[in-house]
């Protein structure tokens, strides 16, 4: 089961996302991305998956495709930060960081931040 909150303010999109990135609730996350996307006019998009506990290889793909799109991922949890950072290095298109100011991390290209250390 996975909950998707939409947050749509003047300067993001934002997909708040809790249980778990897996079986049907993929195509239904993209749906809804791709739907709302469509009305974002230049604002920055943002999938929260601090509260996510689950991504199969689908969800995988569909995170990929939303970063790889400008979606900024943010993680929090040990296993999600690591889900991102391996498959995503794998891939060659980012890497995990983790955000001084609180416990969550974001997403990066890899071009972006040079000298940050990655999580």
């Amino acid at each position: 089961m996975l909950k998707i909150t939409i947050l749509d303010s003047a300067s993001e999109l934002r997909f708040r996302l809790e249980g778990k990135l897996s079986g049907p609730w993929v195509s239904e996350l993209r749906q809804c991305w791709e739907t709302a996307s469509s009305t974002t006019d230049g604002r920055g998009t943002v999938a929260d998956l601090r509260e996510v506990d689950f991504v199969d290889p689908e969800g995988q793909q569909l995170l990929f495709d939303m970063h790889r799109a400008g979606v900024r991922l943010q993680a929090a949890t040990p296993y999600i930060r690591t889900l991102i950072d391996e498959a995503c290095r794998a891939r060659a298109c980012a890497t995990v960081e983790e955000t001084r100011s609180t416990s969550d991390a974001v997403v990066r290209s890899q071009t972006s931040r040079p000298n940050s250390s990655s999580v």
